[in-house]
């Protein structure tokens, strides 16, 4: 909790706050369900992997107070932040994903009432309590109204309260957008299984419409009149795509990425082709800079990045440092047993080596 209070201090003296994310799904021929991710932030989060055995005993994040109370019935794995218990993102044993995006300008929490304390959880807590509990998007829409979501906040400031909304995807091929708006829940059903920041998901969808006339096709060349305007070359197929890094551009840029002409065949086609997909989505360090009286103070990075394989049930990961893919397979683990465990993720480059292969 400690280490959480500085960074919402440091960056509400500087009067900065962003977290830039993108996820999108890919759906193979064979019918593997592969959710993607990355989590761009100010600062290095420290985040580890954490694996939360079935009847582990949680509480929600509170002031003092009483909140909601539950028992593990699903165990999962995901990240965490700042070493805490507290999940970004994460995959559950029956095949559940679920992960927090920035919502800056947007999220309105729901407030506290005495009456409802016993339902309460933080915005830090929904992500481990929506992986917990349930295996499927039906189960979650028909709960989440039963709770009531508050906005955590480190000494009574709206300043430091962490804008979310979230995203929850299941084995069968459902998804939904979870938002909290001036203190009401809205779901969204997700079609197109994408998700970036704020404004609302709905308006994303409507904004999709600037963009109906995208093709992956390349244009050979068009006429004006008896004039012929021929391509320069390849590539014209999305011509017109947005390149920049606002969460608008990259919403639309992960829709027609994910739903492109070629569909991967099975999960191993699935989980490269979202790599790939997510190489593409990247935000290397020094494109989007923050300043203070004309002096750098944070930079965006996409710290780390994760595949999810909702059928096969397996947890793919790389940081911004180490770009080798690692793994935790879910069905290898034994959830009934041990503490909640973790794991460091790696931030330090690793090459292969091969050049005695040479010799």
């Amino acid at each position: 909790m400690r280490r959480l209070l500085v960074v919402f201090l440091f960056t509400s003296m500087v009067g900065i706050f962003s977290l830039g994310c993108t996820g999108f799904r890919l759906v193979a021929k064979d019918g593997t369900l592969v959710a993607a991710r990355t989590l761009e932030f100010d600062f290095d989060l420290q985040s580890e992997i954490t694996l939360v055995p079935r009847g582990t005993f949680m509480k929600a994040l509170t002031t003092g107070w009483q909140g909601l109370s539950w028992i593990v019935k699903y165990g999962y794995v995901g990240v965490d932040a700042l070493g805490m218990d507290l999940l970004e993102d994460g995959l559950n044993e029956v095949g559940l994903a679920a992960g927090a995006f920035y919502f800056d300008q947007c999220a309105g929490y729901q407030e506290l009432k005495d009456d409802r304390l016993s339902k309460t959880i933080s915005q830090y807590d929904l992500v481990g309590w929506l992986l917990g509990n349930f295996a499927t998007v039906e189960e979650v829409k028909k709960a989440i109204g039963d709770i009531c979501v508050y906005g955590f906040t480190v000494a009574h400031s709206e300043i430091l309260k962490m804008p979310l909304h979230y995203i929850v995807y299941d084995a069968k091929g459902d998804c939904v957008v979870i938002e909290y708006i001036d203190g009401k829940l809205h779901l969204h059903d997700n079609p197109l299984g994408v998700i970036t920041n704020n404004p609302p998901f709905d308006w994303h969808l409507q904004n999709l419409s600037n963009y109906v006339n995208l093709s992956p096709v390349n244009i050979k060349s068009s006429k004006l009149g008896g004039f012929e305007i021929k391509a320069i070359g390849g590539g014209t197929g999305l011509l017109g795509l947005p390149g920049d890094n606002t969460s608008p551009s990259r919403f639309v840029r992960a829709t027609f990425y994910s739903h492109g002409e070629i569909r991967p065949s099975k999960s191993d086609d699935a989980v490269t082709l979202a790599w790939h997909i997510l190489n593409a989505l990247d935000i290397p360090e020094g494109l989007v800079v923050n300043e203070v009286l004309g002096l750098v103070v944070t930079r965006h990075i996409a710290y780390w990045s994760a595949v999810r394989d909702l059928t096969n049930r397996v947890y793919y990961y790389r940081t911004y440092k180490d770009m080798n893919i690692r793994m935790v397979d879910l069905k290898r683990i034994d959830f009934d047993s041990g503490p909640v465990r973790f794991i460091p993720m790696s931030y330090k480059p690793q090459y292969i080596d091969e050049t005695d292969l040479l010799k």
